[in-house]
């Protein structure tokens, strides 16, 4: 894999930057993790799709002018399968029309190159605290809320605290984000992995989404907590309050 750095920290948020210039990916990996975000970089599309830790991002910053699938056609596809991520658009392409197809796309936010470093930490506080606000806002003062713990992979509850594997915890978390904690069949396969064409696929999402529920269960989730939506996907049937 090509041009990632990890900087692990007591993180707020896990962002993911994909720029295919390597100082300024490294300059920008270094700014955020100083605030005490979890960072990866990614020099290329390949590479984030390679990276089991994109799944759990809440955030990309993504340059448009990528080598191989360009930044349009990236955050476009990760935002079908994850609707709730949060994008930053850093780019030298400053024409309207650019402008407008990078929010087509799913960006949140378009920033222009050279982008001030005050400017970028100011736009992520902005998304983080927003992040943080909806998670508390799904949980409020449920009682039979859950917890998860995307550093360390756990997810607590009422009745004790279970490990889980990196697919299942991504898998948590976007459903989670998702609107109505509800995802399709093919975004639920995407996230893990899965062949989306193959029966295989399906048996084995099944399989996943039985064992994940035993776990959920385990830790005092009331009732059935991953509901199938008949001929559609499944649901997150408890709260869940991302840590």
């Amino acid at each position: 894999m090509r041009g990632v750095e990890v900087c692990r920290v007591n993180a707020l948020a896990r962002i993911a930057v994909v720029e295919d210039n390597d100082d300024l990916r490294m300059s920008l990996v270094e700014l955020l993790a100083e605030t005490g975000d979890v960072v990866f970089g990614y020099a290329c599309a390949e590479d984030v799709d390679e990276s089991p830790e994109t799944d759990s991002a809440d955030l990309m910053i993504v340059d448009l002018n990528l080598p191989g699938e360009d930044g349009l056609s990236l955050v476009s596809r990760l935002k079908r399968a994850r609707p709730n991520l949060r994008v930053i658009m850093m780019t030298s392409r400053t024409a309207l029309r650019d402008r407008v197809r990078g929010y087509d796309a799913g960006a949140d936010l378009y920033l222009p190159k050279p982008v001030d470093a005050s400017e970028l930490l100011a736009a992520v506080r902005a998304m983080t605290r927003r992040l943080r606000a909806e998670a508390q806002g799904s949980v409020g003062a449920n009682p039979d809320a859950l917890h998860l713990d995307m550093r360390v992979l756990q997810v607590r509850g009422a009745l004790g605290v279970t490990e889980v594997s990196a697919t299942e915890a991504s898998l948590l978390a976007a459903l989670a984000r998702a609107p109505a904690q509800r995802l399709e069949h093919w975004q639920l396969m995407e996230i893990l992995g899965l062949e989306l064409d193959a029966e295989s696929g399906r048996a084995n999402l099944s399989v996943r989404i039985t064992r994940l529920r035993g776990k959920l269960a385990a830790v005092g989730c009331p009732g059935e907590g991953l509901r199938a939506v008949r001929g559609s996907g499944y649901r997150l049937c408890v709260p869940l309050q991302l840590d």
